[in-house]
């Protein structure tokens, strides 16, 4: 009876011995796992964001560069994420050589890494992976208008806004592209614009403009956002043949 109970108590101390590795071991596994998603997305978070605010940017002179997007996501990252990032060479081995940052019309993040858990002996997680945006930027222009006309010829085309009285033979006409300057709202009642005229507030958000406010310079109203639909020109590609009431521009259709 008693070498029947200390074998099988001697039995349950070996099973213990094995289990409880092999269940801590899956425990950390999983922690792993759950730690590279977390970065993963905080990671696609921050790419998203720094493509958000280079697409807002565009209007201004466009000097991007790798490195100025690689510290603004890193930068855009949880201090605690970076500091356990599960990546081979850490948070500053994202590579970012596969962005597309030479065209002003369109911003591309790719920022990839190979992934290193501390517990993935069988190198399961051991591959790369890649946190990707692709964006149009905020310029109110549509990339390939402008050879539209080229490749169709029966007919002439023009190109029209939404809420504009007039055609464009010109997709680069002043009047559709707009040149958006960022003054201080104090100086604004000093400045012209192109025909003289001085700049009012927007019925839209300039009643709630801050310090700082945007105006183009055919324009007669000053924003207070960039997100203001007074800023933004959608351009449409249409035959002549449509352009209904619309007259010629006086600028570019003469």
């Amino acid at each position: 009876m008693n070498n029947d109970f200390g074998r099988a108590k001697g039995s349950l101390t070996i099973e213990a011995s094995l289990v409880i590795p092999l269940f801590m071991f899956a425990t950390f596994m999983v922690l792993s796992v759950i730690n590279l998603m977390r970065f993963h997305l905080n990671l696609q978070e921050a790419v998203h964001q720094e493509a958000a605010n280079l697409s807002l940017l565009a209007y201004e002179e466009w000097d991007v560069s790798e490195g100025s997007v690689r510290a603004a996501v890193l930068d855009g990252m949880d201090d605690s994420v970076k500091g356990m990032a599960p990546v081979k060479g850490g948070a500053d081995a994202i590579d970012l050589s596969l962005s597309r940052l030479d065209d002003r019309e369109i911003v591309e993040i790719n920022a990839s890494y190979e992934a290193q858990l501390p517990y993935d002996l069988t190198g399961l997680f051991k591959k790369r992976f890649t946190a990707r945006c692709l964006m149009h930027t905020y310029i109110g222009y549509e990339k390939g208008l402008a050879d539209i006309s080229d490749r169709l010829e029966d007919e002439e085309y023009v190109y029209v806004t939404e809420t504009g009285t007039v055609y464009h033979k010109d997709p680069e006409c002043s009047y559709l592209r707009l040149s958006i300057r960022k003054v201080s709202k104090d100086s604004v009642k000093d400045l012209r614009n192109s025909g003289g005229h001085k700049y009012y507030p927007c019925e839209i958000c300039g009643k709630h403009a801050g310090d700082t406010v945007y105006i183009t310079n055919d324009g007669t109203c000053y924003h207070g956002s960039l997100g203001c639909s007074g800023l933004k020109r959608t351009i449409h590609c249409i035959p002549i043949s449509k352009v209904g009431g619309r007259g010629p521009c006086s600028r570019c259709s003469r």
